[in-house]
């Protein structure tokens, strides 16, 4: 997982989002949380973000509270900072934390924190708070439109990289390719990396076997991380039935307030937002 990320991010520059392709009717909810947290923060408080990538989440906060200090943690090789006002380390686990205890007054995270072990993870959040510090966790909605999106995108992935598309490939089968494109554009609802990847394929589809086979492997490695990345989203994605998977672990240390749901204007879900406070 830690490998996949690595090379997501390296194709992304200082600040960017995981969302890369998220509209703003997505963003812009997310991003209001953020800043309306920062704005309930002591104005110099520490925070610390779990599975930061490069940053974004540090950089709303600072748009609502600017004295704030952001340290961001993540198991990737993450973009550094082009804010001196946030720190990002690399390589850092949040199930095994390099700092102090009661080092933070608030911990936040957005879309990361499901992807460690929980309770592993809870406790090591509940070692580096100060007591009385708030955390505010975002964690896929399993009926969000970005989730229901990464869902087909998925599914896209895995025809490229399938057998009946590797077949036809190999055997240099236009028609048999064409078919399969066509079948995997109408299920995926004409998800682009389809269309790109056919015109990829039909290009060298005029080579010899051998050139085909090497083609068709440097595609699937190339498609490999993200595969990664979006299989492990379906494990985690909860329903509310299931939030105490994530709420539980972190009772233990924290008060935690009822579940909300982040949603977009028109009523679709985003995101659970998951809080409490450490206990004095």
């Amino acid at each position: 997982m830690a490998q996949a990320w690595t090379t997501f991010w390296a194709t992304q520059g200082p600040g960017s989002r995981c969302l890369t392709c998220a509209p703003p009717e997505i963003i812009e909810p997310l991003d209001a949380h953020w800043r309306s947290l920062a704005t309930s923060l002591p104005q110099t408080a520490a925070v610390i973000d779990l599975g930061c990538g490069a940053g974004a989440v540090g950089s709303e906060l600072l748009a609502g509270a600017p004295n704030l200090r952001i340290t961001g943690i993540d198991i990737a090789i993450v973009p550094p900072s082009s804010d001196a006002r946030i720190t990002l380390l690399p390589c850092t686990p949040m199930e095994l934390l390099p700092f102090a205890d009661s080092s933070f007054g608030a911990a936040v995270s957005q879309f990361g924190y499901e992807y460690g072990r929980r309770v592993e993870a809870a406790n090591e959040t509940a070692r580096v708070l100060a007591p009385g510090a708030p955390i505010s966790f975002l964690i896929h909605h399993p009926g969000s439109p970005v989730v229901q999106g990464m869902t087909l995108h998925k599914r896209a992935l895995e025809g490229l990289c399938g057998q009946p598309l590797r077949t036809a490939f190999l055997a240099g089968d236009g028609g048999a390719l064409g078919e399969e494109i066509s079948r995997l554009a109408r299920q995926c609802r004409g998800d682009p990396i389809v269309a790109t990847a056919a015109c990829g394929l039909r290009a060298h589809l005029v080579q010899d076997k051998a050139r085909r086979a090497a083609v068709w492997k440097a595609i699937v490695e190339a498609l490999e991380p993200e595969l990664v990345m979006l299989s492990a989203l379906d494990h985690w994605c909860i329903g509310y039935d299931r939030l105490d998977h994530w709420t539980g672990p972190l009772a233990r240390d924290f008060d935690m307030a009822s579940p909300e749901v982040i949603r977009v204007r028109s009523g679709e879900p985003i995101a659970w937002a998951i809080s409490g406070t450490r206990r004095r």
